[in-house]
């Protein structure tokens, strides 16, 4: 399977879905938002998303600790990396050689083979953070930060260089605004701002909440876009709205210069009276959502592209399984909230990221 077969598999059909798309976020939050809102100089270079590379191993949660497996050789490969069962969120840098995650409401990062732990933040928890993401350079962390008693939080980055930490915000209606998402979990790219470009730019796919919603009563999937990586204030936003009942959360970027408005995988889920449940994983940012892989959420892609790796209730237990567009669904082992390692060789890892 290779990957222009999983490139028809995911995109087919996405042309009018990015019109439809983007014309729904401007109207949403009534911002003039265009494809080349970030096409400003110094963008453009072949830097790629979050984040390309071979597919090396997926890192996952069973029991509150944090584990890794080899997807190409499963049997006898389990290996735990932390043992005091309060782990979460694990996500592989961009050069897959270190681990973000969240211990008792802190962040953490640690070596691939579980050594050299090390705590980023220690506000926990009275404010605790969600599962992370890297940004595609591995300079920065972005997750949600919600104070306890709260039903949201802000989004906020981590900086390894400063080691400091700054709530990300945007403007609108002429009124300089936090953040605000649900306590859930964050993708960023390095992406294209049109089809067939060369331009790039940050961006940050979250679940929203309050005023970047277009209702309080309904869900929405948000992006906060930026020239740079290392930028946090004033940014550009968008929001594509879900029906009341459905919610869609724990986006992940494709890894192949995704296009910042529409190629994102994300969990739908189906909320009546509040109380959600997975129906599917969308492969689309389109209305209506069509999922694939029924039950099936915390979807994430293979760096290659060729494949995907979620979780499913079996017997009532989560499982992840690993499934391509020809091939699967495979199972993998029992756990939850997978996230698969980029293997990239230091020259290319050097050579990307954009600033």
């Amino acid at each position: 399977m290779g990957a222009t077969q999983m490139g028809r598999f995911r995109r087919s059909g996405r042309w009018a879905a990015r019109r439809v798309a983007a014309a729904g976020w401007a109207a949403l939050l009534g911002v003039a938002l265009s494809v080349t809102v970030l096409s400003v100089p110094g963008l453009s270079g072949a830097a790629q998303a979050a984040y390309p590379g071979s597919d090396g191993l997926i890192a996952l949660v069973r029991g509150g600790n944090i584990y890794t497996v080899n997807p190409a050789h499963p049997a006898g490969s389990l290996v735990r990396l932390t043992t005091d069962g309060h782990d979460a969120g694990p996500r592989w840098s961009p050069n897959g050689e270190r681990i973000a995650y969240v211990d008792r409401g802190n962040l953490w990062v640690m070596n691939a083979n579980g050594s050299h732990k090390k705590r980023l933040t220690v506000a926990a928890p009275r404010y605790t953070a969600s599962r992370p993401t890297w940004s595609p350079n591995g300079r920065y962390l972005a997750f949600v930060r919600t104070q306890r008693g709260h039903a949201y939080g802000y989004l906020t980055r981590y900086s390894f260089t400063s080691r400091t930490i700054n709530v990300f915000t945007t403007t609108i209606n002429s009124r300089l605004i936090r953040v605000a998402a649900r306590p859930a979990a964050v993708a960023w790219a390095w992406a294209l701002t049109s089809p067939g470009g060369r331009t790039h730019g940050s961006y940050l796919a979250f679940e929203g909440a309050g005023k970047l919603c277009a209702y309080a009563s309904e869900y929405c999937l948000d992006l906060l876009g930026f020239p740079r990586q290392s930028g946090h204030a004033n940014g550009f936003p968008s929001a594509e709205a879900a029906p009341t009942k459905f919610r869609l959360t724990d986006p992940d970027w494709v890894p192949d210069n995704p296009l910042y408005y529409s190629d994102l995988m994300t969990t739908q889920e189906n909320c009546p009276a509040g109380h959600c449940t997975p129906v599917g994983l969308d492969l689309t940012v389109q209305l209506p959502p069509s999922p694939a892989y029924l039950g099936g959420y915390q979807g994430v892609y293979s760096p290659t592209g060729n494949l995907i790796a979620y979780v499913r209730k079996l017997h009532g237990r989560p499982v992840i399984y690993v499934a391509g567009p020809l091939s699967g669904p495979a199972r993998l082992t029992g756990g939850s909230q997978p996230d698969w390692q980029p293997v990239v060789p230091t020259t290319t890892q050097q050579a990307k990221g954009g600033a």
